[in-house]
């Protein structure tokens, strides 16, 4: 299963976020064990950077970027892309950049904790419904 972790997911885990850390933190495990294929988006790396930065340090911040990189594939939007996003019906720009990312790359689905941004859009999981989902077809 192929799977955009939105960025609100992997900041938990680089900011210790409770109690969400814990959910965060085994989408990763998966992935790392290579049970999921999971992606982040291109555009999430240095807003990451920046917020870990702020509040780690600049090498913890870079220590945990290289991480990402060592675990996730990287998937991109191009200007068309970003004109399908604009052009919308979702209210957050962001959260809509984020579904034609997961779209436009052939993602099986989205794990965001902001599930409601995205209204009824399909392949859209919060953390723990998609541990669920994957533990249910064996993903």
């Amino acid at each position: 299963m192929k799977v955009l972790i939105d960025t609100n997911i992997v900041l938990d885990i680089a900011l210790n976020r409770k109690p969400f850390v814990e959910q965060a933190s085994l989408l990763w495990r998966l992935a790392e064990q290579k049970d999921i294929t999971a992606c982040i988006s291109n555009t999430s790396i240095t807003d990451i950077f920046y917020i870990c930065n702020k509040h780690v340090g600049n090498d913890t911040a870079r220590k945990f970027i290289a991480d990402i990189l060592d675990t996730f594939t990287l998937v991109d939007i191009d200007e068309q892309g970003f004109r399908e996003a604009l052009n919308s019906e979702m209210n957050d720009f962001e959260d809509a950049v984020q579904y034609v990312i997961c779209t436009r790359n052939g993602c099986d689905a989205l794990a965001t904790r902001n599930k409601n941004d995205y209204g009824n859009r399909p392949n859209v999981f919060d953390p723990a419904e998609l541990i669920e989902q994957i533990k249910t077809s064996g993903a």
